[in-house]
Protein backbone atom coordinates (compact mmCIF):
# COMPACT_ATOMS: atom_id res chain seq x y z
CA UNK A 1 0.00 0.00 0.00
CA UNK A 2 2.87 2.45 0.56
CA UNK A 3 4.57 1.92 -2.79
CA UNK A 4 0.67 3.39 -4.60
CA UNK A 5 0.72 6.20 -2.06
CA UNK A 6 4.15 7.24 -2.72
CA UNK A 7 4.16 8.79 -6.46
CA UNK A 8 0.59 10.49 -5.06
CA UNK A 9 3.27 12.43 -2.32
CA UNK A 10 5.67 13.39 -4.98
CA UNK A 11 2.83 14.93 -7.40
CA UNK A 12 1.44 16.44 -4.96
CA UNK A 13 5.04 18.34 -3.29
CA UNK A 14 6.46 18.97 -6.42
CA UNK A 15 4.32 21.32 -8.02
CA UNK A 16 3.68 22.81 -4.23
CA UNK A 17 7.01 23.30 -3.97
CA UNK A 18 8.00 24.68 -7.96
CA UNK A 19 4.89 27.37 -6.62
CA UNK A 20 6.61 28.46 -3.71
CA UNK A 21 9.40 28.76 -5.22
CA UNK A 22 8.66 30.73 -8.32
CA UNK A 23 6.76 33.13 -5.99
CA UNK A 24 9.86 33.66 -3.73
CA UNK A 25 11.45 34.94 -6.85
CA UNK A 26 8.74 37.21 -7.80
CA UNK A 27 8.72 38.63 -4.40
CA UNK A 28 12.45 39.13 -4.18
CA UNK A 29 12.44 40.66 -7.84
CA UNK A 30 9.81 43.26 -6.84
CA UNK A 31 11.67 44.36 -3.28
CA UNK A 32 14.86 44.77 -5.59
CA UNK A 33 12.99 47.55 -7.59
CA UNK A 34 11.47 49.26 -4.72
CA UNK A 35 15.06 49.81 -3.14
CA UNK A 36 15.44 52.38 -6.26
CA UNK A 37 14.77 56.22 -5.58
CA UNK A 38 11.88 57.24 -7.76
CA UNK A 39 13.17 59.69 -10.44
CA UNK A 40 12.02 63.05 -9.77
CA UNK A 41 11.22 64.77 -13.11
CA UNK A 42 11.63 68.18 -11.24
CA UNK A 43 15.03 67.38 -10.29
CA UNK A 44 16.06 66.55 -13.70
CA UNK A 45 14.85 69.40 -15.35
CA UNK A 46 16.42 72.15 -12.82
CA UNK A 47 19.67 70.04 -13.08
CA UNK A 48 20.28 67.19 -14.69
CA UNK A 49 24.07 67.04 -13.79
CA UNK A 50 22.83 66.30 -9.93
CA UNK A 51 21.49 63.47 -11.41
CA UNK A 52 24.37 61.65 -13.46
CA UNK A 53 25.43 58.08 -12.63
CA UNK A 54 22.64 57.42 -10.03
CA UNK A 55 19.72 54.85 -11.07
CA UNK A 56 15.94 55.52 -10.43
CA UNK A 57 12.52 53.96 -10.96
CA UNK A 58 10.47 55.62 -13.42
CA UNK A 59 6.99 54.33 -13.92
CA UNK A 60 5.65 55.58 -17.01
CA UNK A 61 3.50 54.91 -19.91
CA UNK A 62 4.86 54.50 -23.61
CA UNK A 63 3.15 57.16 -25.84
CA UNK A 64 5.52 56.88 -28.88
CA UNK A 65 8.35 55.54 -30.58
CA UNK A 66 10.65 58.80 -31.22
CA UNK A 67 13.62 57.02 -33.41
CA UNK A 68 14.98 53.47 -33.98
CA UNK A 69 19.36 53.53 -33.85
CA UNK A 70 19.28 50.41 -34.75
CA UNK A 71 21.86 48.15 -33.05
CA UNK A 72 22.12 51.12 -30.49
CA UNK A 73 18.39 50.78 -29.36
CA UNK A 74 15.26 53.12 -29.79
CA UNK A 75 14.40 56.14 -28.04
CA UNK A 76 10.62 56.59 -26.91
CA UNK A 77 8.73 59.08 -25.61
CA UNK A 78 7.41 58.40 -22.30
CA UNK A 79 4.68 60.13 -19.73
CA UNK A 80 4.95 59.89 -16.01
CA UNK A 81 2.33 58.54 -13.52
CA UNK A 82 2.07 62.44 -12.78
CA UNK A 83 2.00 63.90 -16.43
CA UNK A 84 5.41 64.80 -17.45
CA UNK A 85 6.58 63.56 -20.74
CA UNK A 86 10.36 62.35 -21.23
CA UNK A 87 12.44 60.81 -23.91
CA UNK A 88 14.94 57.66 -22.94
CA UNK A 89 16.67 55.08 -24.51
CA UNK A 90 15.80 51.44 -24.44
CA UNK A 91 18.99 49.92 -25.66
CA UNK A 92 19.01 46.93 -28.01
CA UNK A 93 20.16 44.70 -25.21
CA UNK A 94 16.63 44.90 -23.82
CA UNK A 95 14.74 42.04 -25.16
CA UNK A 96 11.09 42.46 -26.18
CA UNK A 97 8.24 44.27 -27.47
CA UNK A 98 7.73 47.73 -26.46
CA UNK A 99 4.35 48.46 -26.92
CA UNK A 100 2.58 51.89 -27.03
CA UNK A 101 0.24 52.46 -24.50
CA UNK A 102 1.18 50.37 -22.06
CA UNK A 103 2.55 51.17 -18.30
CA UNK A 104 6.20 49.98 -17.65
CA UNK A 105 8.35 50.23 -14.56
CA UNK A 106 11.98 51.01 -15.73
CA UNK A 107 14.74 50.99 -13.90
CA UNK A 108 16.78 53.93 -15.70
CA UNK A 109 20.47 55.42 -15.84
CA UNK A 110 21.16 59.30 -15.91
CA UNK A 111 24.20 59.97 -18.06
CA UNK A 112 26.37 62.32 -17.73
CA UNK A 113 25.22 64.16 -20.33
CA UNK A 114 21.59 63.90 -19.11
CA UNK A 115 20.35 61.09 -21.01
CA UNK A 116 18.05 58.40 -19.60
CA UNK A 117 18.85 55.18 -20.27
CA UNK A 118 16.93 52.18 -19.38
CA UNK A 119 18.72 49.28 -17.85
CA UNK A 120 15.63 46.94 -17.13
CA UNK A 121 12.10 47.35 -17.54
CA UNK A 122 8.89 45.15 -16.96
CA UNK A 123 5.18 45.66 -17.50
CA UNK A 124 2.76 46.65 -14.05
Amino acid sequence: MKTKLAPIIIAVIIPVVSVFIALTLVYFKKKNLSVLEDFSYAEYLSSPKNLSGNSYLLNAEIELQLVNLGDKGRVVAVRTDKGDKLAVLIPASIVGNIVTKQRYAMEVLVGDNGRITVKSMGKY
